[in-house]
């Protein structure tokens, strides 16, 4: 007989952060902005999308847009909602499990943005890349299916 998992009724989200999965046009293909940041906790650099917390009375368009800028240096226009990555993180503070919703949307690329960006996670560089070198490249698998669901989506909006 097949074991049941078991829900804890105090399950929520501690967290909630948002991000955005950029794209533009060139030579007639569509390439997606990643970011390549250093994770201390392995000690090597990833490339990823740029996503983060929401602040005080902000959405989460408002607060992917702002990441996206911030991290991305690139302005935006929201095109769809792509979808959720759910993680279990450790806090070291509070020594408990923290259980976090990523929300990520479709944006495309507006212009370049000269907006400071001030975080401890450090901003190594920004690339675009095709979507086959996006999928090589992401750290981590979410991300990949994000990606994948992202061109899909895209692919229907540019078939129009």
């Amino acid at each position: 007989m097949e074991k049941q998992a078991q829900i804890s009724p105090e399950l929520y989200y501690d967290e909630r952060s948002a991000g955005g999965i950029v794209y533009k046009i060139e030579n007639s293909k569509p390439v997606f902005l990643l970011i390549k940041t250093f994770a201390s906790k392995n000690k090597r650099t990833i490339y990823k999308f740029p996503k983060g917390h929401l602040k005080d009375n902000e959405v989460l368009k408002q607060a992917a847009q702002r990441e996206v800028e911030e991290e991305g240096k690139v302005k935006t226009k929201i095109v769809a909602k792509v979808g959720s990555n759910d993680y279990i993180i450790w806090d070291k503070l509070q020594k408990r499990k923290i259980i976090k919703k990523v929300t990520f949307f479709l944006m495309e690329y507006v212009e370049q943005s000269n907006l400071k960006y001030y975080d401890t996670e450090i901003v190594l560089g920004r690339e675009w890349m095709t979507f086959e070198e996006g999928t090589r490249k992401l750290a981590f698998d979410s991300e990949k299916v994000l990606l994948q669901k992202a061109k899909w989506k895209l692919d229907q909006i540019l078939k129009k």
